[in-house]
């Protein structure tokens, strides 16, 4: 190898301080030449341009290199819960995500099939528990108080089966950590009539509803 490189410098200083013409018959090696060659290659030193690398600080690079990507996977979480929870206008404790569903928006009326529309906010859902790595999650349901109610009991248990389904179906959520209740008509968030005893649609709506708990971890 060191003979190559002696050659090549050689032959570039020849080039470069004499270089060749066409109309010259005969190329003439000045008698210096190659020693100019010899201290062209011992300024470049011992390593020949090469670098030493430094074992001690290339470790300590790739350490910083991963805390680094550690810190910027915790801040794409803490992104991706915050959207997610401003989306489902989710409320926080210190210990737990609040998240509550529309009954109207998850379901037809008087059944327990997610409907499509519904998909995005269950996106979500999965999205603050994943980012969350929550280790326990708690699904209820409610209904309002019209009909009977044994069969409001069934239909808030089958709705939030129904919510833990679609999750164990359509998202990476570990269905172990979900936990699924009904309440029927038994916790209404507002009256479901009036003072005066009239019917009130709004708060019958507000009550027909899906409540998420996600516990922090």
């Amino acid at each position: 190898m060191k003979n190559l490189i002696l050659i090549f410098l050689f032959l570039f200083l020849i080039s470069f301080v004499f270089p060749l013409q066409t109309e010259v018959d005969e190329i003439i090696i000045p008698e210096d030449a190659h020693d100019k060659a010899i201290a062209a290659l011992k300024k470049l030193g011992p390593e020949r341009g090469a670098k030493k690398i430094n074992s001690h600080k290339v470790k300590i690079d790739f350490r910083m290199i991963e805390i680094l990507g550690v810190i910027r996977g915790i801040e794409a979480k803490i992104e991706k819960i915050e959207s997610a929870l401003k989306d489902l206008s989710a409320k926080e404790t210190e210990t737990e995500f609040q998240i509550e569903l529309s009954g109207d928006v998850l379901f037809d009326f008087d059944k327990w099939d997610i409907r499509p529309e519904a998909e995005e906010a269950l996106k979500n859902v999965a999205e603050v528990i994943n980012a969350s790595e929550s280790p326990k999650v708690k699904i209820s349901g409610h209904t309002d108080s019209k009909g009977a109610e044994d069969y409001n009991q069934q239909l808030s248990e089958k709705r939030a089966e129904s919510v833990k389904n679609w999750l164990r179906e359509n998202s990476e959520v570990d269905p172990k950590i979900i936990e699924t209740s009904g309440y029927g008509e038994s916790k209404p968030i507002e009256p479901n009539t009036n003072p005066d005893g009239s019917d009130n649609p709004e708060a019958r709506q507000k009550n027909r509803r899906v409540e998420i708990v996600v516990k922090k971890k």
